[in-house]
């Protein structure tokens, strides 16, 4: 080896560790870290992607919002006729795109020929895949997952396209029924549980089961005497500033923390204001 070729191996040995000796960490583990050890710390979750920018749920939206500082994008996952995963929110493809049915009964060569929409004019984004989605958003930011498929076999088939890419820590899979977690749990571990608790009584339940590291709660029964313990018990808790808080924007954000001090995740339509919000009034 010549003193050129060891010099650009030294080079990039340097690059791929810390002067620590230990390999540097992606932003998505950083994130992790985060998540885990500073809930003190708010971390932002982008509804659909920047989606004011772009088409909701298109590749370009999860990449706004990751340039925008969010930590966590949520991601609406579909099952087609012929069992493709895709993102889309709604039941059918009509608002977001240029066609018209219901997901379930299209075929996925008849996804992948619409078009997204963007406030209501069609554009050169397509519906992305599920895989495709992850990749976007591999080492780059965490992945919440609106799992809206009908089928135990569809979130079978979630949890192990994510196990494929190596993303279990990278991922919140989101309930809305609290008692569908053990099995999920059991199927991969790895992957955290986010559940809906509607009240205080499935605070307790999901509490109990001790599985949960995040759960999404309700602005209608928030209080500290009950959301205080599940924090020191290193749950982190979710809520929304969807609609009116985040039209509002600052004023909006200032009350809704002032309200439910204790929520250290926020999920926003707003991503690039809610961090700027944050990076302006957080101190840690």
């Amino acid at each position: 080896m010549n003193k050129l070729n060891y010099l650009c191996l030294v080079a990039l040995v340097l690059l791929a560790f810390s002067e620590t000796g230990v390999a540097q960490q992606s932003r998505a583990d950083s994130i992790l870290t985060v998540f885990h050890t500073q809930p003190q710390t708010v971390l932002v979750a982008a509804h659909r992607g920047a989606h004011h920018q772009f088409p909701e749920n298109s590749l370009a939206a999860m990449g706004a919002a990751i340039k925008a500082g969010a930590h966590i994008l949520e991601l609406d996952v579909r099952e087609t006729q012929d069992g493709e995963l895709v993102v889309l929110h709604d039941k059918t493809v009509d608002r977001t795109t240029d066609g018209k049915g219901e997901v379930a009964s299209l075929t996925y060569d008849d996804v992948r020929r619409l078009v997204l929409t963007h406030r209501g004019t069609p554009t050169e984004h397509r519906v992305p895949t599920f895989k495709e989605a992850l990749l976007r958003c591999k080492d780059s930011i965490l992945v919440d997952i609106d799992f809206k498929a009908e089928s135990e076999e569809a979130a079978m088939k979630v949890c192990q396209v994510v196990a494929e890419l190596g993303m279990e820590e990278q991922v919140l899979f989101f309930l809305y029924d609290y008692r569908q977690m053990p099995r999920l749990h059991a199927f991969n571990p790895r992957i955290k549980v986010m559940p809906r608790a509607y009240s205080p009584a499935d605070l307790a339940a999901i509490s109990a089961m001790n599985i949960a590291t995040i759960i999404h709660i309700d602005d209608s029964y928030y209080d500290a005497a009950l959301i205080e313990p599940l924090v020191k018990k290193g749950i982190r808790i979710w809520a929304n500033t969807l609609g009116q808080v985040d039209q509002q924007k600052e004023e909006g954000y200032a009350l809704f923390f002032k309200d439910m001090a204790l929520v250290n995740v926020v999920q926003t339509d707003q991503p690039e204001a809610m961090v700027a919000f944050l990076r302006k009034n957080q101190t840690n």
